[in-house]
């Protein structure tokens, strides 16, 4: 397992517990501690002081890319789980996952179904991505089909790709464009697995404009159609991403609802 985390002191109460939770215990717990200026440090240093599967890493501010490459870097493993400090992973997240990618040697990267937390938006949901590799690939071009905080990889994944891209943004969609375009095939678990938390008051949500994601995201969208070879017609996704920030927030949820994975409330 491998947490990048700056400032986390507010979430102490999603990850530590989850994580120290899981039924299958054969893990070590990687935290890489990006420069926080909060009690972070102190919390992760009690934390290791208590329990042994947890190694902590304080390299300075290294920007989120960076910080988890220097965190896999450092896992023993075969297998790296991703996990965000303000996420929370159910149980038998670790369990279900590891004998997902032992039972199947050709999937390189498994996630899950999960409960999105839209604080923003006063919104909570499961969602739902697409199970099937095909359906993994094509939905690439549409959306984010896996979420970062909830997949499991095979180590070789990240080395054969040269690591988490070094860029601000979608460094983990561009990874598994990079690895989709190696050979590596997709999965995700039909099981609801976690907790993914959307809040304004992460750094990640303080330091860029939704304006300028959305536009990110287009720009990888294009080249998933272009670079994997999908149908050129797909390429509207990217343009309806330009259009899609600026229709009224009432619109949004029904149109993520009609081309986005499938969601259900909870």
């Amino acid at each position: 397992m491998v947490t990048t985390v700056y400032n986390g002191e507010p979430y102490v109460d999603r990850a530590i517990p989850g994580i120290l939770a899981q039924t299958f215990d054969d893990f070590e717990w990687i935290v890489v501690d990006d420069g926080s200026q909060d009690r972070t440090p102190e919390v992760l240093r009690d934390l290791a002081s208590r329990d042994s599967r947890v190694r902590v890493f304080s390299p300075g501010r290294l920007g989120l890319a960076a910080a988890a490459n220097y965190g896999v870097s450092h896992a023993k493993g075969d297998y790296i789980a991703r996990q965000d400090f303000d996420d929370r992973s159910y149980p038998e997240r670790l369990r279900l996952q590891v004998a997902f990618l032992d039972a199947h040697p050709e999937v390189g990267v498994v996630g899950a179904y999960y409960v999105l937390v839209d604080e923003r938006r006063g919104e909570r949901y499961v969602r739902m991505p697409p199970t099937q590799h095909a359906r993994i690939v094509t939905a690439m071009a549409r959306y984010i089909p896996m979420a970062n905080t909830m997949v499991m990889f095979r180590r070789q994944v990240w080395t054969d790709a040269g690591g988490y891209p070094d860029v601000a943004d979608l460094e983990d969609l561009r990874l598994w464009l990079r690895a989709s375009k190696l050979g590596w095939r997709f999965a995700n678990l039909p099981e609801v697995l976690g907790e993914h938390y959307v809040h304004s008051t992460s750094f990640f949500h303080r330091s860029f404009k939704y304006v300028d994601r959305q536009r990110d995201l287009a720009q990888v969208q294009v080249q998933v159609v272009r670079e994997l070879g999908l149908p050129s017609w797909m390429y509207v996704f990217a343009f309806g991403r330009y259009v899609y920030t600026y229709i009224p927030s009432s619109l949004k949820r029904a149109l993520r609802r009609r081309i986005g994975p499938r969601e259900r409330d909870v």
